[in-house]
């Protein structure tokens, strides 16, 4: 019974190491267009690899509509940054308040419906100028590099090291997305704070 199988292997690893160079090159090409998030679709054709992050995951084919992909990885960034400070302040803003009788509320998602109108006209203001003091810097080729780096993460690092620390705040970036439109939904769903479970 086993000797079928064996004939069976030595037939196909002669078949194979019969192929021309450029029937494996082929087969080397298909693989390569192959997404590696989705190795079942066709990886889109902007998305070559070169980014720091790619990994061929568009299935909305958002990068096909875009002229440049650094205004996008611009925009993948900072939203990034938001989603990971505003999961931190979803947790953190039902333990810790403002003084006052409207900051009370532990609620995160009534809290901005409970403060004056001016402390919100605020923060939107404060947030329309940081946005256009570095809108140049984060829609250019290098979104992550906002002269900001008061811990010296950056000091004395190889290029290699710096995309790594890249690399790491994009994929923290894309969770804490994921993490935020999570616990939105759970609060809406059971309509209490997040750690009231």
């Amino acid at each position: 019974m086993e000797l079928p199988c064996v004939v069976l292997m030595l037939t196909l690893g002669s078949v194979t190491g019969f192929q021309t160079p450029s029937t494996m090159t082929q087969i080397f090409a298909l693989h390569a267009e192959k997404s590696e998030a989705f190795p079942f679709l066709k990886r889109p054709e902007k998305l070559d690899g070169k980014m720091i992050g790619d990994v061929g995951f568009d299935p909305l084919r958002l990068a096909e509509v875009q002229v440049d992909l650094n205004y996008a990885r611009g925009a993948e960034i900072k939203h990034g940054r938001i989603a990971m400070l505003a999961t931190v302040g979803f947790i953190v803003q039902e333990y810790i308040h403002l003084p006052g009788e409207a900051y009370q509320n532990p609620h995160p998602l009534q809290a901005p419906w409970t403060v004056p109108w001016a402390a919100n006209l605020q923060i939107l203001l404060l947030a329309g100028c940081i946005e256009l003091a570095t809108a140049d810097k984060t829609y250019g080729d290098m979104p992550w590099d906002l002269g900001f780096d008061p811990l010296c993460f950056q000091e004395g690092k190889s290029k290699s090291e710096l995309d790594d620390l890249a690399l790491k705040e994009l994929t923290n970036g894309r969770l804490a997305m994921m993490a935020f439109v999570g616990m939105t939904i759970q609060t809406l769903l059971f309509d209490k704070p997040l750690l009231s479970f």
